[in-house]
């Protein structure tokens, strides 16, 4: 079962992760964030692109019905 999960990143991210420059303030906001939520900055920048995205998906999807 692990080598199916691996083989999907794999196929999902064929060059692996990209990096990302914040400036230090920034950057010290996502750490408060993450200290208070007990998550990694990765696992933290995830959740909160997901739900901005959704937003986007959601905002789209009532204009292409309105």
């Amino acid at each position: 079962m692990n080598e199916n999960v691996d083989t999907e990143k794999e196929i999902k991210y064929p060059k692996g992760r990209k990096s990302l420059a914040v400036d230090v303030d920034t950057y010290n906001m996502l750490q408060d964030i993450c200290n208070d939520q007990r998550r990694s900055k990765i696992d933290q920048l995830k959740i909160l692109i997901e739900a901005a995205h959704g937003k986007i998906n959601k905002s789209v999807a009532d204009r292409e019905f309105a």
